[in-house]
Order: C-alpha cells, then structure tokens, then sequence
C-alpha cells in the first residue's frame, strides 16, 4: 500500500474547515495561494491542529492525552509508510508530504514538540524555548516552504524565522490563557527575572511598568525576526510571496494590536478585525508592487 497519489475532494473539504474554523488569519492569506498550494496548506493546517487539539483540548489526564499523541503519532508513521490509509487528516497529509518532497522528520518534530507541552510548562532561558519553537513552529515554515517552492535553500532559514515570529505572536498575546488554562509560561524565565516580574504578576493580569518592559522587548524580538523573514521571501515561488507576506504583515499587527493597548493582554484578545485584514491586504499588495 502506498500513499494516495492525489488528495480526496473529502479530505481537502475537511482539512478545509478545520483551518477556517480555528486559523482565521492563516485562512484569509492562503486565499492568494494557486489551489494546489491552498489545498496542501489547509492539509498543513489540520495537520498541525489536531495532536494540538489532543494536547490542550478537553479534560483528560495527562496520562490519556499523552497516550492519544502516541496513538496518533504511531498512525501517522503508519501513513507515512503506507501500512494504513484510514484517517482522513493523516491520509491527506500522507499524500501532501509525498507531493512536495517534504521530510517527514519535520512531522516528527512538530509532534515531539506536542509531546513536549504535557511536561514543560516553562523555559529557563530563549535558547531553550528557541528549541521547543524548532518543533512547534520553525518546521512550519520549513513545510511551509516546500508547499510554495523556492529556489534556494536560504529559504529556509527566513521560512524558519517567521515560524517563530507568529509562534512569539501567540505567546504575547495569549500569556493569560496559556497560563490559566494550561498552566504554561512561554516567556523565558530568564527575561522575567531580568525585568523583574513574576509568575504571580503574570496571573494577576496587571499592567505595571516593568510588565510594559517584558513586552517591549519581547515584541522587538519578534519584530526581528519578522525583519528577517521578510528578507528571504524572495527566494519563493513568485505565485506564493504575497501570501506569505500577508501572513507576517497580519500576525504582525497583533503586535501593533498589543501596543495599542498599552500592552493588556489580559482583559481581551487582540486581534485584527475584516477592515483591518483588509486594509492591511491593499498596503501588502501595494508594497509588493512597488518592490517588482
């Protein structure tokens, strides 16, 4: 048995709503991609969203939730393999990783990392959530760049930089709900203890002027390394660069979103509203324009 040579209209239909209902960012961009690129995308996305789901969704135990990740991870090198063809996200994704030539150890990586959330629910220092993000974002963009294509490997170091970029982007934003409902804190320990805040501070949900420090470092890191993303999107396929442009610039503004805010995380969850996304389309485009 191998794997299916073409995605399933079905396959595609579901991967489809699972990215529209929990990507909506991702969603809006990916309408510029070619349909073959759109579709591997959406495959992508379910890929990602499922174990992610497994992971943080629910009342399980860890001890279930982690022996559903291996379940699922065991069937997905069953897939790989082509012993099995049952699962529909596993069967599309089978099928998507084939038809681009993208290494499976990525998968792997990417659930390792899914792994990873049911025992550590911090990182003393960047360098080693830079290593938890190497799973659970870098080789997101790294699939990300053989669904688009590119022309030469340089590709990947940007494609591996807006990976954390958007994953930094979540953890900003998300700071309340990652520690409340999954008792997870994604900012380093070590720039915690440098702009003198406290786990507690954390949960207590109040804007000081050292919090206000955190967050301004933080969002001119990841500021950075969308700087660097940006400067290797040219290395992409010319049908898939304003795609991936319009996913930095949008995840990008959550930042903008944050400031405006004068950095409350807390109280609601700032986001781009349709005129923003919009807006924010027109400006890309016209960027792009003026830089061909």
């Amino acid at each position: 048995m191998t794997a299916q040579s073409q995605l399933l209209q079905e396959d595609i239909a579901l991967c489809r709503a699972i990215m529209k209902k929990h990507g909506v960012s991702y969603a809006f961009a990916t309408r510029f991609f070619p349909e073959q690129k759109r579709d591997g995308t959406a495959v992508l996305y379910a890929f990602f969203r499922t174990p992610d789901d497994i992971v943080d969704v629910g009342t399980d135990s860890r001890e279930d939730k982690l022996r559903r990740l291996t379940e699922w991870r065991s069937r997905w090198h069953e897939h790989v393999r082509g012993e099995r063809n049952d699962i529909p996200v596993l069967r599309a994704a089978a099928t998507v990783f084939a038809q681009f030539n993208i290494p499976s150890d990525y998968g792997d990586a990417f659930l390792v990392a899914m792994e990873q959330d049911l025992s550590v629910s911090s990182y003393a220092t960047y360098a080693d959530l830079e290593g938890y993000m190497y799973g659970s974002a870098a080789v997101v963009g790294l699939m990300m760049s053989h669904i688009i294509g590119f022309s030469d490997p340089a590709a990947l170091l940007h494609a591996k930089a807006l990976g954390e970029a958007m994953q930094l982007t979540n953890f900003l934003r998300d700071i309340q709900e990652d520690l409340e409902t999954r008792g997870r804190v994604y900012l380093p320990l070590e720039d915690l203890e440098r702009f003198g805040v406290t786990v507690d501070d954390l949960r207590s949900g109040k804007i000081t002027s050292a919090f206000r420090e955190l967050m301004k470092f933080e969002i001119s890191r990841a500021r950075q390394l969308y700087d660097v993303a940006q400067k290797g999107i040219h290395y992409l396929d010319a049908d898939g660069q304003f795609a991936v442009r319009l996913a930095g610039a949008l995840y990008a503004a959550i930042l903008d979103k944050i400031e405006a805010a004068d950095y409350d995380v807390f109280t609601a969850r700032r986001r781009t509203g349709r005129l923003e996304k919009l807006w924010l389309t027109l400006h890309v485009w016209k960027t792009q324009k003026r830089g061909s």
